[in-house]
């Protein structure tokens, strides 16, 4: 019981409590417009009762039966004919068939204490004529917004469902390259491969525990790029490859979405390293008015021939994630090339946590 009780929203209380208000106004109308209205009667009652039966009928089963089908003819005279089915007593009633009354016969004025009409009360078919115009615009209304309503939920969730398909491109890919990374160390039988082993453990507890979220801390994020170019660092010559790391700015706070930069740092290290050349590798975050700014800059080298099929993962994965993300150009990526460099700029604006992120 208390399941079903908690399921009644305020907003389904209020809707229910607006219908009752509204049409005992409606019955209070004709007496109202009177100066020297009767006593209340049953018969009284009848009419706003018939004219709600009209609404909701009209509401709950001509529009989405006939008029939300496009059966426009049937829809009118449905609606129509009902109308004049509502009416039909107090046409008799005044036509001298129903009851005692016989309109024709009426004084010119009312006696007192009494209430009656030569023809029928123009506020009354009024009622009747907006119950129907109401009902129909209502349902109308309410049909669109819940189509519109039912189309950005599955926007959203074709969305959601192409998200996590691409974030899932993303893990398995750097998995692979780390793995074979620490295959070389071990291979080559390296002191640093235990530490290489502890710092994949740490890369693999974010993806796994972490990366579901929608967004994660800034922080979170910067330190699991610092992981992972300090287990590049253990498997490069540090004479030979030149890696730097810098942050600036206050990053507590901001949020932002997992395993979103990580594509641009990895296609740094499996582009940007020669065996035979110097190479160089910059990544840069710099956090600034609710803004992020990431560059990464790597060597450039002539292509040696040999082609990866898998090589084109990250970065086309990265721009249809940032396209999703950050629709109608709510974020900035440039991409330039020179004789023997590699620079992509990203900027893009932060979303906030409403508590400090650290902790």
């Amino acid at each position: 019981m208390a399941f079903s009780v908690s399921r009644v929203s305020r907003q389904q209380v209020l809707r229910v409590i607006v219908h009752v208000a509204a049409w005992v106004a409606v019955g209070a109308v004709p007496r109202l417009l009177s100066e020297n209205p009767p006593p209340l009667r049953l018969r009284d009652v009848m009419l706003p009762l018939t004219v709600a039966g009209y609404f909701y009928l009209n509401y709950y089963v001509l529009v989405p039966r006939l008029f939300a089908r496009r059966r426009f003819g049937w829809y009118f005279l449905a609606a129509a004919g009902l109308l004049a089915l509502v009416y039909l007593p107090m046409l008799l009633r005044m036509a001298g068939l129903l009851g005692h009354h016989a309109p024709m016969h009426h004084p010119p004025f009312p006696p007192p204490g009494g209430m009656h009409y030569s023809r029928p009360p123009q506020g009354l078919w009024l009622i009747g004529v907006l119950a129907w115009i109401i009902s129909t615009g209502l349902r109308i209304t309410e049909e669109w917004f819940d189509t519109e309503r039912a189309r950005q939920d599955l926007a959203n969730k074709q969305l959601t469902a192409e998200l996590a398909f691409l974030k899932s491109q993303v893990s398995p890919h750097f998995l692979f390259n780390t793995l074979n990374n620490i295959y070389s160390l071990a291979h080559l039988k390296s002191d640093d491969t235990p530490e290489a082993i502890l710092k994949l453990s740490q890369l693999m507890r974010y993806m796994l525990y972490e990366s579901e979220a929608a967004r994660v801390p800034l922080l979170r994020e910067v330190e699991y790029l610092r992981n992972y170019m300090d287990l590049q660092r253990l498997r490069l010559d540090a004479e030979q490859v030149h890696i730097q790391f810098e942050v600036d700015g206050q990053l507590d706070g901001a949020l932002i979405e997992p395993m979103l930069l990580i594509p641009f740092v990895e296609n740094a290290f499996k582009h940007g390293v020669s065996g035979r050349h110097f190479s160089r590798i910059a990544v840069d975050i710099l956090v600034r008015e609710g803004r992020l700014l990431f560059r990464v800059q790597n060597s450039r080298f002539a292509a040696t021939g040999t082609h990866d099929p898998n090589s084109g993962i990250g970065l086309p994965n990265v721009r249809q994630r940032l396209n999703l993300l950050y629709p109608d150009g709510r974020y900035q990526l440039q991409v330039e090339e020179t004789a023997d460099e590699f620079i992509i700029d990203l900027t893009l604006t932060l979303a906030y946590a409403p508590v400090s992120a650290r902790g």
